[in-house]
Formats: structure tokens, C-alpha cells, sequence
């Protein structure tokens, strides 16, 4: 997978292309749309629980999670 990067952008070091899940991403803009619709969705689980406090590290491990799962290889590894 081979990156086109706006002029100034930080370019995506080859351990971090390896780890992304989406292999059709081509384009900075594309990989931070798809991870914003991966967050998005994390928000939407987030928001749709019933927890009497989410302010827990199983929380924010499990929204991490569904934050990134769909993005990054390493996103239930923390």
C-alpha cells in the first residue's frame, strides 16, 4: 500500500500501514475519513449503554476498542 500525501503531511511509517485493517485506503483523506466513521460508531456504542459509571479503565479500553477496531490491528491490544 502506497500513500498519496498532501504537502506537508506526516507520512505514514511502514509499521503503521501494516497495522491498518482498510487495505483499499490510498490517500491521508481516505484513512481519516474511514477512522472517523470507525469513531463515530464507538461514540454510537458509547452513548447507546447503560452504565452506572463509565468513568472505569474496562470502559475506556472497550471504547478504544470499538473506536479503532475497524482501523488499526492494534486497537484491543491496550
Amino acid at each position: 500500500m502506497r500513500f498519496i500525501y498532501v504537502e506537508g503531511a506526516t507520512p505514514l511509517s511502514s509499521d503503521e500501514i501494516h497495522n491498518l485493517i482498510p487495505k483499499h485506503l490510498t490517500t491521508q483523506k481516505e484513512l481519516n475519513e474511514w477512522e472517523q466513521f470507525n469513531i463515530v460508531k464507538g461514540e454510537n456504542w458509547a452513548f447507546g449503554i447503560k452504565r452506572k459509571s463509565i468513568l472505569s479503565i474496562e470502559f475506556a479500553k472497550k471504547l478504544h476498542e470499538k473506536m479503532f477496531n475497524e482501523t488499526w490491528n492494534w486497537a484491543d491490544d491496550i
